[in-house]
C-alpha cells in the first residue's frame, strides 16, 4: 500500500491547471504585508513549534484533531475514508476550493488512525464513490464520527491553484535542505525543519503540492515515503 502523502503527491500532480487571478508571482518579497486576519493562513507562515508540532492553516500539525479541522472550517470541511481495494485506506478530509491568503486551491488533511479501524468503518459504510486512478470515497458511517473526531492530523496538502514554479518557493522557503528528482521530471524540494516539502511540477499543464507535517514527524512521513517511492521505480 502507498503511503498516504505519497498517494497525495501523486493526485497533486495530475491535476490540470487552472487560471486564477492572482498567481504565485504575488508571492514575491515585494509583496504588501498580509493584514492581521490572514496570519497563519499564508502558505510561507508555517511555524514550528518547540513541541515538534507545526501551526500552518490556523491548524497545529501533530496535536490538532479532525474535531480541531471541523470547528476552523465548519460546513467547507469533507471527510471520507479513501482506499484502493484491498487496502485499508485513509481518512481524508477536503476543503476545496481553499483561499490560502491571496492564494487559492485545494486543501486536503490526513489522519493518524489505526488500520483495523479504517478497515471496519470500509466495511460499515453503506455508501462509496469511484475516484480518479483506481481509488474510492467511501462515506464514514454515523457511529463512526464521534471515533473519527478524536483523529489527530498527521499532514496536510495544498495544491495552489496555479502552477508552483520552484523560483517562487525558494524566493519564500529559501534555499531547500534536499532536492530530489522525479522520473516524471519535477522535483520535490524538502524543508525538515518546517516539515515541509514542495514538489514542482515539470509540465506546464500541472501544478505543484505542497504538504506539510510536524517537523518531529518529517522523516517518517515526508522523507522515507519519498525514498520508497524513487527505489521503487
Amino acid at each position: 500500500m502507498k503511503h498516504p502523502i505519497v498517494i497525495a503527491l501523486g493526485a497533486g500532480l495530475a491535476v490540470l491547471l487552472v487560471a486564477f487571478l492572482f498567481p504565485l508571482l504575488h508571492m514575491g518579497r515585494g509583496a504588501p504585508p498580509a493584514p492581521a486576519a490572514t496570519e497563519q493562513q499564508l502558505p510561507w507562515q508555517a511555524e514550528a513549534r518547540p513541541d515538534g508540532t507545526l501551526a500552518v492553516f490556523g491548524l497545529a500539525l501533530g496535536r490538532d484533531t479532525l474535531a480541531d479541522a471541523q470547528a476552523r472550517f465548519g460546513d467547507n470541511l469533507q471527510t471520507a475514508l479513501v482506499a484502493r481495494l484491498g487496502e485499508a485506506g485513509v481518512l481524508e478530509a477536503l476543503v476545496d476550493p481553499f483561499s490560502a491568503g491571496f492564494v487559492s486551491g485545494r486543501l486536503v488533511l490526513s489522519f493518524d488512525v489505526p488500520a483495523s479501524t479504517l478497515l471496519r468503518w470500509r466495511e460499515q459504510s453503506s455508501k462509496s464513490e469511484p475516484m480518479e486512478g483506481g481509488v474510492r470515497r467511501f462515506g464514514l458511517p454515523a457511529d463512526a464520527l464521534p471515533e473519527a473526531r478524536a483523529a489527530r492530523i498527521a499532514g496536510l496538502s495544498f495544491v495552489p491553484a496555479v502552477k508552483l514554479g520552484e523560483a517562487d518557493v525558494r524566493q519564500r522557503f529559501g534555499a531547500p535542505a534536499q532536492t530530489v528528482e522525479q522520473s516524471d521530471g519535477s522535483r520535490v524540494l524538502l524543508y525538515p525543519e518546517r516539515g515541509l516539502s514542495v514538489a514542482v511540477a515539470a509540465s506546464a499543464t500541472s501544478r505543484g503540492v505542497l504538504q506539510y507535517v510536524a517537523p518531529r514527524d518529517f522523516e517518517s512521513r515526508l522523507r522515507a515515503p519519498l525514498a520508497a517511492s524513487a527505489v521503487a521505480r
